[in-house]
């Protein structure tokens, strides 16, 4: 499910009783927090306050300093709940930091996988996808580690939106989410934990194999449907009515099956390079 953690809004009330900044800086931090509960920029507090943009990075620092806000990078900052008094506080909401930050773009690969309830691995770094080109392609912001991974905006599709407060984000359905991993196993570890999560998608609510075989060819990577095929060809019994084609689609060239296996042997019906315990698999099977 989604990350939900909600940072408590600070009131007047509750602000007076907390020393570290002066009586008029707490209203205007509540005033800014009632407007921006979660992610508070130079932007808002300039619009919130009327005051010039030079005066709003002014009055951020001079919070940040004061303990009331971390800075999550330059110019973005998450309010500290009351509920820690910590000055230090690990976001609750990467997605909401993920999408302000790199936007636009979706929450994917294990992320989604985690958001979907595909896997029952632990793990904490966020994965977005981005159409926008970064240098740093594995940042930490607030203590959360963060992967990007740049997609065209073609691939922007096969998504959903979830809310935190009223700020909409966009996450990989359950079937994209399999076509993205296909795509690109080193999102995931590689292909055996592909499949184990192919596995829970195909007993999941979320199956839909008619969708599936649409987004890979949305995906226009033939390398794809090998791995797809081959991948139902070495560990399920049938294959399902709706991927009888996949050997079809297949391009001509060879391609690997897990790019994170350096050693693999050609199985010439899917044009696919796989790992020895796979073609192993295969053989016994056939």
């Amino acid at each position: 499910m989604p990350y939900n953690g909600i940072y408590q809004i600070f009131n007047v009330a509750e602000m007076s009783k907390i020393a570290g900044i002066g009586k008029s800086s707490r209203i205007k931090l509540s005033k800014v927090l009632e407007r921006y509960p979660r992610l508070i920029s130079a932007a808002s507090v300039a619009e919130v306050l009327g005051v010039a943009p030079s005066e709003a990075n002014r009055v951020l620092a001079r919070w940040s300093q004061s303990g009331w806000v971390n800075r999550v990078k330059r110019g973005l900052y998450s309010p500290v709940s009351l509920d820690t008094g910590a000055s230090t506080l690990a976001l609750e909401e990467p997605f909401l930091v993920a999408d302000t930050i790199y936007g636009p773009g979706y929450v994917g690969g294990f992320s989604a996988v985690k958001h979907w309830d595909l896997s029952e691995q632990i793990i904490e770094t966020v994965y977005y996808f981005t159409t926008r080109q970064v240098m740093d392609r594995n940042p930490i912001h607030g203590s959360v580690q963060f992967k990007l991974k740049t997609v065209k905006a073609a691939k922007m599709f096969g998504l959903k939106a979830i809310w935190i407060g009223s700020k909409k984000i966009n996450v990989s359905d359950a079937t994209k989410t399999i076509v993205d991993i296909l795509n690109d196993p080193k999102l995931v570890g590689g292909m055996s934990i592909v499949y184990d999560i192919f596995k829970e998608y195909c007993e999941s609510e979320y199956c839909d194999f008619q969708k599936l075989l649409d987004y890979c060819h949305k995906m226009e990577n033939k390398t794809i449907f090998k791995r797809l095929g081959f991948m139902i060809d070495t560990k399920m019994a049938n294959i399902p009515k709706e991927l009888n084609s996949l050997e079809k689609l297949i391009s001509t060239g060879y391609s690997n099956f897990d790019p994170l296996i350096k050693k693999n042997h050609i199985i010439e019906k899917w044009k696919i390079k796989a790992p020895v315990s796979w073609v192993e698999e295969y053989d016994r099977k056939k």
